[in-house]
């Protein structure tokens, strides 16, 4: 039986109720309150604020039970199916890759849009080359406790559907982790997509649908377990600058993260903090982008959400962002209208 596993981050108390400005570029000191930490550190430690949104903001998973011993399809309605080959997973450390065997539990979230790579801090770049995403996914498959592995040779075989415009030269991207098992409820800084050794295009498809309409979609081949994607480079041929995002004095490294989303793809640059100017910054955007600024921090217990509509980066490249209290409930929903 399906279900949904709702991985609540923090109770209620943080869904606060305040929208007004609290902060602008002056800064004002605040009687024992976290708001007059102005400082910045050039490596952030993994118990900053900054990481603890990850608790916030994480995501539902689907859950499903499947029996190893043969093949299992899970599907969502039309836009999502997910094939299992018989013997296709095996244990860590298993004697001549013997597959396993019985029930196995598995978990699929799915990268839909462009909030949801904020939501996780999975922005869409490889080795620092910015990406366009179809899609992507986290899957594991587990058996008394323990995550199985893809067995060599094997592939599974993910479909979905797509309602933006399909791209005949997407590929398979796989997601590069530096704190495993379990992505949710951390931050992992290192996260970097890698192009499958594979290089192939992803198969695409087109077919009716309930009620006569048309869905359009991908059909990917999975060698791995856990982060895959179906992405592309973005164009590498167009001139390129740097951009900087300005906050208030009080929104820092260890406070606060931002993102670029594009407007145009779903493409989201994470802004590093640059501990040198004190400001968030990003390289190799391409000039003419429009885009949106995005921030979103904690400090002490109260969440804040910036945005800064860029029309045309070009002559201007250095941004100023007014963050705003908001509650989370408002700041999940900012995040899934992008």
């Amino acid at each position: 039986m399906r279900q949904v596993l709702l991985i609540l981050g923090v109770a209620g108390a943080f869904f606060l109720a305040s929208c007004q400005k609290e902060l602008s570029s002056n800064f004002t000191p605040y009687t024992n309150n976290p708001l007059n930490d102005t400082a910045w550190v050039r490596n952030v430690p993994p118990t900053a604020a900054v990481y603890e949104l990850a608790q916030l903001f994480a995501p539902d998973i689907f859950i499903d039970s499947i029996d190893l011993s043969k093949d299992s399809v899970l599907e969502y309605g039309d836009s999502l199916r997910v094939a299992i080959p018989t013997g296709s997973v095996i244990s860590s450390g298993s004697q001549g890759n013997a597959p396993a065997t019985g029930k196995a539990r598995v978990e699929i979230y799915r990268i839909r849009k462009k909030g949801d790579y904020i939501k996780l801090f999975k922005p869409t770049s490889s080795n620092g080359n910015l990406l366009e995403s179809a899609s992507a996914f986290y899957m594991r498959i587990i058996k008394d406790g323990k995550e199985l592995l893809l067995a060599p040779g094997f592939t599974l075989k993910i479909r979905f559907s797509d309602n933006e415009e399909i791209k005949p030269d997407m590929q398979v991207f796989n997601g590069h982790e530096s704190n495993p098992p379990f992505p949710f409820a951390a931050v992992d800084s290192a996260f970097n997509w890698v192009r499958d050794a594979d290089t192939s295009w992803i198969k695409t498809f087109q077919k009716q649908g309930q009620g006569g309409a048309t869905i359009k979609g991908y059909e990917m081949a999975i060698k791995n377990l856990r982060w895959t994607a179906a992405e592309r480079y973005v164009d590498s041929s167009k001139p390129k600058t740097r951009i900087t995002a300005m906050l208030p004095l009080n929104f820092t490294s260890k406070n606060t993260a931002v993102f670029a989303v594009f407007a145009d793809q779903r493409t989201v640059v994470s802004l590093p903090a640059d501990f040198a100017s004190r400001t968030f910054a990003a390289g190799r955007i391409p000039i003419g982008t429009k885009l949106k600024l995005v921030s979103v921090s904690r400090i002490g217990t109260d969440l804040y959400l910036g945005t800064k509509d860029v029309n045309d980066v070009g002559s201007i490249v250095a941004y100023s962002v007014t963050p705003e209290k908001k509650s989370l409930k408002d700041i999940l929903t900012f995040l899934n209208s992008l």
